[in-house]
């Protein structure tokens, strides 16, 4: 899969987030404030839309200050004016296109199909896009989903798989697509269940099977790795790969909630000071802080747990390229 570092890299820096970006996560804010604060939502819905927003203010680094900015006008309005949609509620059934606009629909696929190529996938996603406003086909959703994965944007691709399988459950190319980008990201276990259904699917393409083989043999390699794990490595913490856990901006946001709590400060001021004893004695120190953190931080265990299980078990989500890695067929093939 094609590194990041060879795509067109956006002006602000890496990681840098711009007052327009922050002013943008303030309008969708207050968008669902307004909704929380006019009745528009039931107890659950409040529930999982305070975690939403606090979840939002810390990754895009947002203080009371922030909130000075109000929009002109509501995010909606915003939304649906630049869309040009309809006013609709629930899941009122999609107009159907015409004949033209499924015409123009696949002129634009062919033209995405040519443009990846030529390794122009940017370009590519803009004409799957244009595609898709015109004629929510699943196979410009799957297409787009090559494109993103040529960039490394996993997530994206799998949004786009999974769109594809809910416009035809039977997309076979769409399940082989996503165990792709599900392997690219290590998440093994769920790109095993995925190619077993392409293949379900479509017993004659031999691509899915040679990449379920490869999903497969990595299950077994962590399956390995966590048998032979050391005994003082087995707490709540133990099996985890910390090296790519590390660069997920969450687990960041985790670690450094835990450096700077008093106890576990003590407790590794403790333990530095016993000086070098071995191999048994790093084992040891790692037990009692596990243990430590599972007494004084059990909800910031709970959440280790869970981004760990999310992330298919070692190596974590992050992307990557597998020593032999899965074929994609080629986009331009539909």
């Amino acid at each position: 899969c094609r590194s990041m570092a060879d795509a067109p890299q956006p002006a602000a820096t890496h990681g840098a987030l711009t007052n327009n970006e922050k002013n943008l996560a303030v309008s969708f804010i207050q968008f669902i404030r307004h909704k929380v604060s006019a009745n528009q939502c039931t107890d659950d819905q409040i529930e999982a839309l305070e975690v939403a927003v606090q979840c939002l203010e810390s990754a895009f680094a947002l203080t009371d200050a922030n909130y000075a900015f109000q929009p002109s006008k509501s995010l909606l309005d915003l939304f649906t004016t630049a869309e040009g949609l309809p006013e609709s509620v629930g899941t009122d059934p999609l107009p159907e296109p015409t004949p033209a606009e499924i015409e123009r629909a696949n002129v634009l696929k062919e033209e995405g199909n040519d443009l990846m190529k030529a390794a122009k996938f940017d370009d590519a996603i803009q004409k799957y896009n244009e595609a898709i406003k015109l004629h929510r086909d699943p196979i410009y959703f799957c297409n787009r989903a090559a494109a993103y994965c040529r960039l490394d944007q996993y997530d994206l691709a799998i949004q786009d798989c999974r769109t594809a399988l809910a416009l035809d459950p039977n997309y076979s190319k769409a399940y082989g697509r996503m165990g792709l980008a599900l392997s690219c990201q290590n998440r093994y276990d769920q790109a095993v269940e995925a190619y077993k259904k392409a293949i379900e699917l479509d017993p004659s393409q031999e691509s899915y099977k040679n990449n379920l083989k490869i999903a497969e043999d990595k299950v077994r390699e962590s399956e390995a790795v966590r048998a032979a794990a050391p005994p003082g490595m087995g707490g709540p913490l133990g099996g985890m790969d910390f090296a790519s856990m590390l660069n997920n901006p969450a687990m960041l946001n985790m670690a450094n909630t835990l450096m700077n709590d008093p106890n576990i400060q003590n407790m590794m001021g403790q333990l530095m000071g016993q000086g070098n004893g071995g191999l048994n004695n790093i084992f040891a120190a790692g037990q009692q802080l596990a243990q430590q953190l599972a007494e004084t931080q059990p909800d910031l265990v709970e959440q280790l747990r869970g981004q760990f299980e999310a992330s298919g078990g070692p190596g974590g989500s992050n992307p990557g390229n597998p020593p032999n890695p899965p074929q994609d067929p080629p986009a331009g093939s539909q």
